[in-house]
């Protein structure tokens, strides 16, 4: 009780916490084998696989459908208390996601503040609250999470997303390191960025909590940044009432009907490309079929 009670204090305080090592050394292997197996190949059509977001990033998306542990994960008690104790009991997760990100010298995923939630709709009222948890599914010395502590107090409304960069050299920024496996719970309401260089690919894990009460952003439902939570139903069983909820089984449907708009200029040319090359092998196909009747 009282590493949850110091746990909550730090994280209030400063908007970010590391956790005590939660996973088991054959735990962390397999959960590293299932993430690397999405990242042979790319989403393209039925395939699972990853997304490439940007240059320096690779997504696989939709980890509850990988294993049973990256259900798990989130459902640890100290985890699970420690969200709800931070929020409130009608949080639940609503993301669970994974990137590898490629080696970089730059400075190119500045210092942000996540957009998730409607900016205008939450000008005249309080902002609302979401965690994220991370888990490193790598040693990371290099291209660590930094966070500038007690950024996540700050009173300007709407001030969302990388229109707002932050100079790095004016922050005073805490890295976090660590072995793969390391957690840690951060407020995304608070200035955060990959930093700088990036010397070798890293792979982790982000579960994004939050109440499916607030009106979420546009862009955060319309550009393809959220997707509907998708898990394998079989990783469910044995789970309390308590526990699927805070997985998000209790969740209001959404109605929103998002919109892929990464690479949006090729989609057109490329779909036609696919396409034509489907209708080419059908007919070359077709004909070499009588061909070899004759």
């Amino acid at each position: 009780m009282s590493q949850l009670i110091n746990s909550l204090k730090v994280l209030k305080r400063d908007g970010v916490v590391i956790l005590p090592e939660c996973i088991t050394p054959d735990e962390l292997s397999i959960m590293q084998q299932h993430f690397c197996s999405q990242l042979m190949r790319p989403a393209f059509n039925a395939w699972q696989g990853y997304a490439q977001t940007d240059r320096r990033r690779l997504m696989v998306d939709q980890v509850l459908t990988l294993d049973r542990l990256f259900c798990q994960l989130p459902l640890m008690p100290l985890i699970h208390q420690l969200v709800v104790g931070y929020l409130d009991e009608t949080v639940c997760l609503q993301e669970a996601k994974g990137w590898q990100s490629l080696p970089f010298s730059d400075n190119f995923h500045p210092l942000h503040r996540d957009e998730w939630y409607c900016p205008q709709y939450y000008q005249t009222q309080a902002i609302p609250r979401s965690l994220k948890l991370g888990c490193y599914l790598d040693d990371v010395d290099s291209g660590a999470f930094a966070y500038v502590k007690g950024s996540h107090q700050h009173s300007s409304q709407g001030e969302v997303g990388e229109h707002y960069h932050q100079n790095t050299d004016d922050n005073e920024i805490t890295k976090i390191t660590g072995k793969a496996g390391t957690l840690f719970l951060f407020d995304p309401e608070g200035l955060h960025q990959q930093s700088f260089p990036n010397l070798s690919a890293r792979n982790a894990l982000f579960y994004h909590f939050f109440s499916s009460s607030v009106v979420l952003s546009t862009n955060f439902t319309q550009w393809g940044r959220f997707q509907r939570l998708l898990v394998d139903t079989s990783f469910l069983s044995g789970l309390s009432e308590q526990q699927l909820a805070f997985l998000g089984t209790s969740r209001l449907p959404s109605r929103d009907i998002p919109s892929v708009q990464h690479y949006r200029a090729l989609s057109t040319p490329m779909n036609i490309a696919v396409r034509s090359l489907n209708e080419a092998h059908y007919w070359f196909e077709k004909i070499k079929a009588k061909v070899l009747r004759k």
